[in-house]
């Protein structure tokens, strides 16, 4: 024994050396491999209850969209494939957004070579013969709408290794702005934010057409942004704008673009597919012509006719009186959903637009995120000294922390406007919000005579909630993607504060009594946006006068029906306008079960998907085995571009709320559990520590093995 002991000293290196490199050879190899299934790119992975060692990925979502836009109506269809890359029988379900006027009316479900035609149905009906389906083995597919640009699509019974393609298709009218055509594609959701204080009834109340049990939908999968993205999508446009283009553009993506005939054309993406994670916008201009742009559009059916009209008031004038004083309040959202590209395009916004301010103007800003906080207890005159401590101000923001909109909306509104100034408020922000109803009804009883225009910031803004709260505001929305964009955005912006708007508008119809005008009441309009009107007419003769004040100057134009072009979609457009009317009604007040059944009448007699209606399909023919279960799986989204996770309680602290008497944990960009598939997250953390312990075990053990050739004899 006592000769074993300087044995043991002696080789003691030696012996801890061999021992670490044992240790970090077997963490190094614990290391799952590049490429094997623990490290899908897909990023999400579920694995049903008693059964952990079986994982199952996420599905993966391809698709297409095909844009055909005929002067100022645009007809999409968009396919989604659902491919299964597991061994087991899934149910697909995927949050996506679609633009917030779109007037969506098909859903076909393709399987086997054959199609499945969509059925519009009472939200609630669709749904229990949608479960049914799913429970007895049959394909299926549903399509509801969570928010006017919001939906969710549930695909039951993907074979294992399998696909199901499903087919929607949507009209919408084109936008016009600022001289500028446009359509907006969008293909990804910022993640929305939820109050965790306070309480929902807003969301569970009058003021929300969502159901009961909608509230948690709005939570779904997000990729991490240190994760390949996903979710390839192409998209097609054929533009027949009806005369020559002057420019065609896209600041979000790189285009191709063919002439295949006169005044047609055929706009691709140059990368082919791309990656989902930011809108498609398209814009274009006409050339000069002598022949009027396409502006009146009429289509017959079941006995009526249903008008569509864009008139752009005139673009110069000059008031006669001196511009009326006004008080500039610029609302800044610095919460954690503007982290990244979002919130340096904010910044320049405002910045610039300080620079806009004129000397007699009075200006404050508003910075918020869980709490608002001003620059000034009171707005000041916009001097030197008052521009310098707004621009240190600006530039010491940083995103952190939930999207209160309401309260920043509220420290403004709450006081009252001076009767000498007109008070415009300009609000910047991306406009994640889940409660976006709560906040409009807030808005129309507190807004008074202020004005409130809303600036869009990001890649994929909410664009419902910024249209919907500049219309209720009485001001404009505009939209800035990208900072190359600043400068012009925000000089448009302020083309229309510095203008005096056309007010007071109306429209006299022929037949008035058998005549109904979706746009009613007309919005004030600015300085380069146009007046659109849906309208259903008992036939296609006479003409509508329109009237309004423009400035100090009566406004007068008139449309002659039998001048129209004959259009496609538009009765879909009216009835889609109907329903925003009807819904708005509701945020005023109106009893919500007359809203209801108004919007389901509206809604089932021309097929239209909304909060109380859905599509869809199911194939007769059982296709899983009883003895197999079916799990059911979310689709996780990419996160928008220029979006990066902030560090913030927004996207880790649990609501108290209770809602609707049951204990809903909500959680910003995280998924909620089913009853028997566990949703789970794979991170790179253990890989990576077994990883660091391995090399450390290594180093250690050269380490050990240089001492033992130092002590060797």
């Amino acid at each position: 024994m006592p000769r074993l002991m300087p044995l043991a000293v002696r080789h003691a290196p030696a012996i801890c050396a061999a021992l670490f490199f044992a240790f970090g050879l077997v963490a190094a190899l614990a290391v799952p491999a590049r490429g094997a299934d623990l490290s899908r790119t897909d990023g999400l992975f579920l694995h049903p209850h008693g059964s952990p060692e079986l994982r199952v990925s996420a599905p993966v979502i391809a698709g297409t969209a095909d844009i055909a836009v005929n002067g100022i109506t645009g007809r999409a269809i968009v396919r989604q494939t659902f491919l299964n890359p597991a061994d087991a029988w899934v149910e697909g379900v995927y949050v996506f957004p679609l633009p917030e006027d779109a007037a969506v009316d098909r859903m076909r479900l393709r399987v086997d070579g054959r199609i499945i035609e969509g059925v519009i149905a009472e939200r609630q009906v669709a749904k229990k013969k949608y479960r049914e389906a799913a429970a007895s083995g049959r394909r299926a597919s549903l399509l509801e709408q969570e928010r006017p640009n919001l939906f969710t699509m549930s695909v039951a019974n993907i074979p294992p290794n399998g696909r199901i393609e499903v087919e929607l298709g949507y009209q919408q009218a084109v936008t016009h702005q600022d001289g500028r055509y446009s359509i907006r594609f969008p293909m990804a959701v910022t993640p929305r934010y939820l109050p965790v204080s306070g309480t929902l009834d807003g969301v569970r109340g009058v003021s929300d057409p969502a159901l009961p049990d909608d509230v948690d939908r709005l939570a779904f999968p997000i990729r991490s942004v240190t994760a390949p993205k996903s979710n390839p999508m192409a998209i097609r446009v054929i533009l027949e704008p009806g005369l020559p283009l002057a420019s065609l553009e896209s600041a979000s993506h790189k285009l191709r673009v063919a002439e295949p005939k006169e005044n047609t054309y055929d706009v691709t993406l140059k990368a082919g597919a791309v990656v989902a994670d930011r809108d498609f916008v398209l814009k274009w201009t006409l050339e000069t012509s002598n022949k009027p742009e396409p502006s009146l559009f009429i289509e017959e059916k079941d006995g009526a006719a249903y008008l569509l009209a864009m008139i752009v008031p005139p673009k110069s004038y000059r008031p006669l009186t001196a511009p009326q004083p006004r008080e500039a309040i610029f609302i800044i959202d610095t919460s954690g959903s503007m982290h990244g590209e979002s919130m340096q395009q904010a910044r320049e916004a405002l910045m610039f637009g300080l620079e806009r301010l004129r000397a007699a103007d009075k200006f404050n800003i508003i910075a918020f995120s869980d709490k608002p906080r001003r620059l000034f207890a009171a707005s000041r005159p916009a001097d030197d000294a008052s521009r310098d401590a707004a621009r240190s101000f600006v530039a010491a923001l940083e995103a952190d922390g939930g999207t209160e909109i309401g309260a920043a909306l509220d420290q403004v509104l709450n006081d009252a406007a001076s009767a000498k100034r007109l008070r415009q408020i300009v609000l910047l922000t991306d406009g994640a919000v889940g409660n976006e109803a709560q906040l409009l009804t807030r808005l129309r009883r507190k807004v008074g005579d202020s004005r409130l225009f809303t600036v869009a910031i990001g890649s994929a803004p909410n664009g419902h909630f910024m249209r919907e709260a500049a219309r209720v505001g009485r001001g404009a929305a505009l939209h800035i993607s990208d900072t190359n964009q600043v400068r012009r955005e925000v000089t448009a912006l302020f083309a229309k504060l510095e203008r005096p708007a056309l007010v007071d508008i109306k429209a006299a119809l022929p037949l008035p009594d058998a005549s109904v005008l979706a746009s009613s009441p007309i919005p004030d309009l600015y300085h380069g946006d146009p007046l659109v009107l849906t309208a259903r007419l008992p036939k296609a003769e006479g003409e509508i006068a329109l009237t309004g004040r423009l400035g100090e100057v009566d406004w007068r134009s008139t449309l002659r029906l039998e001048s129209a072009q004959r259009g496609e979609g538009i009765a879909k457009l009216w009835a889609r306008a109907m329903v925003d009317r009807e819904m708005g009604r509701l945020r005023a007040g109106a009893d919500r079960n007359d809203v209801r059944l108004s919007v389901l009448d509206l809604a089932l007699r021309h097929g239209l998907l909304t909060d109380y209606t859905s599509l869809v399909a199911v194939d007769e023919n059982v296709v899983r085995p009883p003895e197999e279960g079916l799990a059911r799986r979310p689709v996780p989204a990419n996160p928008p571009k220029g979006w990066a996770p902030p560090n913030t309680r927004q996207f880790n602290k649990t609501a108290t709320n209770r809602v609707a008497g049951e204990g809903l944990p909500l959680r910003v960009a995280s998924a909620q559990p089913s009853p028997t598939v566990s949703l789970g997250v794979p991170t790179a953390t253990p890989a990576t520590m077994l990883g660091l312990i391995g090399m450390i075990a290594l180093m250690l053990s050269g380490l050990f093995w240089c001492l033992r050739r130092r002590t060797a004899p």
